[in-house]
């Protein structure tokens, strides 16, 4: 009834938002924030601030499902938590009535009880690796994988439940059609990927790539040579319609010719474009072969919320992807040789 009251209120006093951001920050150019993540956390301890609240900008009724307590270079330690000002996640519906009201100059009152736990002993994130031996070169390599960590607010079913599923059911598929690969087939589950890509970046750094400690030039290990090609899902459960190069022109046709019988399920469509924020980029930045694939948009499907639940994926398009994953896989490990690399003056 008092918020009531108050949106009634509210009704009668128009405003002017664009003014307000204005008088907010007056050094704020029209493209960019006045402060940064960090200096802003540095400002809300310095004006005594004792809750912050956040809010999801995606879908009605979602609560984010974390809430950084700054800029990430801080790696999200236990020290720059408990270092934080509390900060609480709520609906884009309550955090809009507050901000409407508040824009208005009228008081609302807020009553939080939050209650965290910090453990004083430091865990350690794990990748989870599983392979088919290869017959002829077992030393090379095709991968494919996906992410496995979540975050807490719900299963996660989109971002990146549905990945798992699909490399899961890829390599079921290949183990059921008893294929023996050229190369070695190996599937990796990815820890830490939503804290930064510390599983495939750890992988990539144990693995493939060293630092010449005089130079920090990157020294490639045994390895590298060794590597065929990574493929990724990490953008939700969407089908296939095709594939992002990263840039790499010499993969186009070969691409294009596996995806020649797989355009009745909608895999059509070849992007030069690089896209990131996912655990193929650790291995693109040092020259290998990695990928994403394109996938449709799909609507109620909750990433990093508390509404991502498995009532909203579409199973089927899970099934085509596994189907059109399986199909590169076995592609790449069949091959005469491996795929080829961009130049470098193309990265």
């Amino acid at each position: 009834e008092e918020l009531n009251a108050m949106d009634e209120e509210v009704l009668q006093r128009p405003i002017d938002l664009e003014a307000h951001f204005k008088t907010l920050y007056p050094e704020a150019s029209d493209d960019s924030e006045a402060l940064s993540p960090a200096e802003r956390l540095q400002f809300y301890k310095e004006e005594g601030v004792s809750l912050i609240l956040e809010s999801n900008s995606g879908w009605p009724g979602a609560v984010r499902g974390f809430a950084r307590p700054g800029a990430k270079v801080d790696k999200w330690s236990r020290e720059a938590t408990l270092s934080s000002v509390p900060i609480v996640a709520v609906t884009p519906e309550h955090y809009n009535r507050m901000y409407r009201i508040l824009l208005r100059d009228i008081p609302v009152r807020v009553r939080a009880h939050v209650e965290n736990q910090h453990g004083d002993n430091v865990g350690y994130a794990h990748n989870i690796v599983a392979e088919i031996p290869g017959t002829e070169y077992p030393e090379q390599v095709v991968m494919l994988g996906a992410h496995f960590d979540t975050w807490h607010a719900s299963p996660n079913a989109s971002d990146n439940t549905s990945g798992v599923v699909v490399m899961l059911e890829a390599m079921r598929i290949l183990k059921e059609l008893k294929v023996r690969p050229k190369r070695t087939i190996r599937v990796i589950f990815w820890g830490g990927e939503e804290q930064g890509l510390f599983g495939s970046r750890a992988y990539v750094k144990e693995h493939y790539i060293g630092r010449d400690n005089g130079t920090e030039q990157q020294i490639n290990r045994s390895g590298y040579d060794d590597f065929s090609v990574y493929f990724n899902q990490d953008y939700g459960p969407g089908e296939y319609r095709g594939i992002y190069l990263q840039g790499n022109e010499y993969v186009r046709n070969i691409f294009r010719a596996w995806m020649k019988p797989l355009e009745d399920m909608g895999m059509k469509t070849i992007s030069v474009q690089g896209v990131g924020s996912t655990d193929h980029i650790p291995f693109d930045e040092i020259g290998l072969p990695a990928f994403q694939f394109l996938q449709a948009r799909t609507g109620g499907t909750g990433g990093h919320t508390n509404l991502d639940f498995f009532d909203t994926i579409p199973i089927q398009d899970l099934m085509k992807n596994a189907v059109i994953m399986s199909t590169f896989v076995y592609h790449a490990a069949m091959r005469d040789e491996l795929l080829p690399r961009k130049k470098p003056e193309d990265q």
